[in-house]
């Protein structure tokens, strides 16, 4: 063994516990591999240890990071792609792929494991799909240092070790989104004027004023201020709104015993039958019902359902 060189991984047995939680770490690693080194090292199970020649498929998520060096990927769904540092892949179950690093600068990876029911929506968030599974990120010592951090408590693995590890990867997969939204100077700039007018809408909840004079407020265009908005968020102006709108009615309704019609005033409807008529299409029952259900501790599920439904 070379000594100081990294090379730390671990393989977790799961707990009936652990599965139920809708995400959890398999697995968990870094190494570093020197110039000219045979990949990949030794000691891995075999269902995770692959060669070149015959590359790998794996039966649950895994993502990666470069942070040094330089390498190539490939895959049946992507084709050759090569890696930089700030590569992140994300190896998708079922998908064929086989990875590794020049031999003239070998490489440093970290790797994180991980399934469940959420996972699949995690990685369904279009940010690293299976066609496209690789992305470079200029600016990654923010990432690195939370694969950093989820190695740090994999090593004792404590009670809570997976509900933390699984939080680091959501944090992960968050840095990965922001930094393919912010990647030039107007990307940012953009991002500002996106950001300004989430605070006028916030702000602006008892305001019946409508999404153009926001745009009009920020210099803006219509057209593009819609465009950019749903880029940088997921929603539309006017569904961004009706959220924070249909979200601060529910704390009155539930909070406070302030007649209907006023809570209508409060959220910039003009009148209670429109404020109805939304309320109910949107949440699933009318501002009265919604309001009467908290009154019986034994309908809090039936609350915590209907506020779950989407907008």
């Amino acid at each position: 063994m070379i000594k100081n060189r990294i090379n730390y991984y671990k393989y977790f047995p799961l707990s009936e516990e652990d599965t139920q939680m809708g995400i959890y770490i398999e697995n968990i690693g870094v190494s570093e591999v020197l110039k000219n080194e045979k990949y990949p090292l030794t000691g891995h199970p075999n269902a995770h240890y692959f060669t070149w020649d015959k590359g790998r498929l794996l039966s649950s998520f895994q993502i990666l990071l470069i942070s040094d060096g330089q390498g190539i990927f490939e895959s049946d769904k992507a084709g050759i792609v090569n890696l930089i540092p700030g590569s992140v892949i994300l190896l998708h179950p079922g998908s064929w792929h086989r990875y590794r690093p020049l031999k003239k600068t070998g490489w440093k990876e970290y790797w994180i494991g991980f399934e469940g029911e959420v996972s699949g929506m995690l990685a369904g968030s279009g940010v690293l799909s299976v066609q496209n599974p690789v992305v470079n990120i200029r600016d990654f010592e923010e990432i690195r240092s939370l694969f950093d951090s989820a190695i740090f408590h994999s090593r004792e693995t404590n009670p809570g070790f997976q509900l933390i590890v699984s939080g680091l990867l959501f944090q992960i997969f968050g840095q990965i989104l922001f930094a393919i939204k912010s990647r030039t100077k107007q990307s940012k700039s953009f991002m500002k004027q996106i950001n300004l007018a989430k605070e006028l809408m916030q702000g602006e909840l008892d305001d019946s004023s409508d999404i153009p004079e926001i745009a009009e407020k920020l210099n803006m265009g219509y057209a593009l201020f819609r465009k950019k908005f749903k880029e940088l968020t997921g929603l539309s102006p006017k569904q961004y709104q009706m959220q924070l709108k249909l979200g601060r009615a529910k704390s009155l309704l539930l909070g406070t015993d302030l007649p209907i019609k006023l809570i209508a005033y409060e959220t910039g409807y003009e009148s209670i039958y429109h404020f109805s008529k939304v309320f109910k299409e949107k949440i699933g029952c009318s501002p009265s019902q919604y309001r009467d259900l908290i009154s019986d501790t034994k309908n809090l599920n039936k609350v915590k359902k209907a506020g779950q439904r989407s907008y």
